[in-house]
């Protein structure tokens, strides 16, 4: 009943701050703002990394000031010699920070929502939403730890102290990527990554975000990821309860000693214990097709342009429409005029032109059977500057060469993400020239997202800031 009393008025007193219901709302108004441009390219990947990564990690700094400051203002002291247990002080204190990480957790549903409706629950979505919690469980205990160590009348010490542990944590997770990537995931480096709770943790969800392998055994990750978080929490406990008087410290030299070796075993344990046997094949996190040797800033012989209109300015890249805006629409179809650019000089005839064209990954296209198989006076012409034009015969590049117009009408379907879908596009072409047969090969990609998801992404990223700004608004207006 003590414990549970002091946590509801920690709690009251935190959200009294003139500030606190202001800062809640800038903070989750700049991830939904995130979230709201992230829809116009892979949303997963960006948005998933900074709201379920790199703000659990901040709750590092968060716990380390918010256990630090009654310490600063000398509000400690009443509890050192009111008729309350500093331990149930202490553990209300944490409760507090539980609820404030766990009401991020629940203000980041409505855009995850938004996400699943249209896309559903990809893999690596799955893997996020239960390494985010125990992210910021983690992130709560290492704070607190920090928080409790430094006795003194400013909190510059432990919120510098929390920052540099969070960009060392962060910085671990793409070094460890590259390393496993490399081949040297076991090296003394790749295990010193692992003191991060960020790598420990996922790989003990057997995920990744860039590379192709996993550890092969998670048993000793599960377990070097426990200790961290009850060493941590134990030794904050003990440090703020046994080695810390109302003013200063009262640590004897055996404590001392105790306090640098639970340290140094939260940086140890992971990095002897966890697993590091890189061998098993990483899970495909989403359902994006593999497009092999399509890069998007390589040329193409493909371009896309409105009905009638001349090509692109800067023709031309293998994503088809990188240049327009919006991109196109899921399950809408779009028409456009696709150029052919072939490998043939206009001093040259060519006959018996055919094509085809086939979308893949879901896109469908259909085609103008006239615009199929034209005659050779429906083609056009186009001069390249500066030797960009396609390959000829022989080798040499086409100065002045021959573009077969078609009127196709694009429909992407089955989104694998809200925006960054990139459907390959595949063109065949056979034809003659001087009497010898040839024959033409081209792909590309087109770029689409869903349409409607910019604006139901952004309503819903303003739900809970919008109930802040309220709060704030109503304490201003109590307290003025």
């Amino acid at each position: 009943m003590a414990v549970g009393t002091l946590y509801v008025e920690e709690l009251k007193a935190t959200m009294r701050g003139r500030f606190a219901w202001l800062g809640a709302g800038v903070m989750l108004l700049a991830v939904g703002c995130v979230a709201t441009v992230g829809t116009q390219d892979t949303w997963l990947d960006g948005y998933g990394i900074i709201a379920y990564f790199l703000v659990p990690l901040a709750f590092i700094p968060l716990a380390a000031v918010f256990l630090a400051s009654p310490r600063a203002n000398r509000f400690v002291e009443s509890v050192f010699t009111a008729p309350v247990e500093r331990r149930d002080w202490l553990a209300a204190k944490i409760l507090v920070l539980v609820t404030i990480a766990a009401a991020y957790y629940v203000a980041l549903l409505p855009m995850m929502l938004v996400y699943t409706h249209h896309v559903g629950l990809p893999l690596l979505l799955r893997k996020l939403l239960v390494w985010a919690p125990c992210l910021l469980l983690t992130s709560i205990a290492i704070g607190a730890l920090i928080g409790v160590l430094f006795i003194g009348q400013t909190i510059v010490a432990p919120a510098a102290t929390g920052m540099g542990v969070l960009l060392a944590y962060a910085g671990f997770v793409p070094l460890q990527e590259l390393l496993v990537a490399q081949g040297n995931g076991a090296t003394r480096t790749g295990h010193l990554t692992l003191a991060s709770p960020a790598v420990l943790l996922k790989n003990a969800f057997a995920f990744t975000l860039a590379v192709g392998s996993i550890p092969a055994t998670t048993t000793r990750t599960w377990i070097a990821a426990a200790l961290v978080v009850i060493v941590a929490l134990a030794l904050a406990a003990w440090v703020f309860l046994r080695a810390q008087g109302v003013e200063t410290w009262e640590a004897t030299r055996a404590q001392r000693w105790t306090i640098a070796i639970g340290i140094l075993a939260l940086v140890l344990m992971p990095v002897t214990i966890a697993d590091t046997n890189y061998d098993a094949p990483a899970p495909h996190g989403t359902n994006a097709p593999s497009i092999q040797r399509l890069f998007a800033r390589a040329g193409s012989s493909l371009a896309l342009t409105l009905p009638g209109s001349p090509p692109p300015a800067r023709c031309c890249g293998t994503i088809l429409n990188r240049d327009e805006w919006p991109p196109f629409g899921t399950d809408e179809p779009t028409r456009r005029d696709l150029l052919v650019l072939l490998p043939v000089d206009a001093t040259q005839r060519i006959t018996d032109l055919h094509i085809q064209i086939a979308g893949e990954s879901g896109l469908e296209v259909s085609a103008n059977p006239q615009g199929l198989s034209p005659a050779p006076e429906a083609l056009e012409t186009r001069t390249y500057a500066n030797d960009s034009g396609p390959a000829a015969a022989d080798g040499h590049h086409v100065v002045t060469g021959w573009v077969a117009r078609v009127a196709v009408t694009l429909t992407p379907t089955r989104p694998w993400d809200i925006g960054g879908d990139r459907y390959p596009l595949r063109v065949a072409a056979t034809y003659q020239v001087a009497g010898e047969s040839r024959t033409f090969s081209a792909r590309a990609a087109v770029d689409a997202q869903v349409s409607s998801a910019i604006y139901e992404m952004g309503v819903a990223s303003l739900i809970f800031p919008i109930v802040c700004f309220g709060r704030a608004y109503r304490r201003w207006r109590l307290t003025r």
